[in-house]
């Protein structure tokens, strides 16, 4: 099973406009929860559970640079790369009835962490 204890993620930007964004996880158990931010996001916090598989089940909230609270779900995949790290693909959407949006995040610590699809 995937660990997500102390580690941190950065998101690829999947459109054109997207920035990173960065997390910082805590595991508790089967509980996950982490902090992020980036260059559209002022504070953002999320809580899951991870399975026996490592995928993440979670909601999230967060304030954007407009002063806007958004909220969601997602779910996360974890593949363990080559030189450790950790690849983290998904999908999440938002409560208020946003489209499903993929998500790609790789733990730091890969040798090439990658900002762009």
């Amino acid at each position: 099973m995937a660990t997500y204890h102390n580690k941190k993620f950065v998101s690829v930007p999947v459109h054109n406009a997207d920035s990173p964004i960065f997390f910082t996880c805590i595991q508790e158990g089967l509980i996950v929860r982490a902090t992020y931010t980036g260059e559209e996001i002022q504070c953002g916090r999320f809580v899951g559970m991870v399975n026996q598989h490592g995928e993440l089940h979670f909601t999230y909230h967060h304030v954007n640079t407009k002063n806007e609270l958004r909220s969601g779900e997602g779910r996360l995949f974890p593949e363990r790369l080559s030189d450790g790290s950790l690849k983290l693909s998904g999908s999440w959407q938002g409560m208020n009835g946003w489209t499903m949006e993929s998500m790609l995040c790789y733990s730091q610590t890969a040798r090439k962490l990658k900002t762009s699809v």
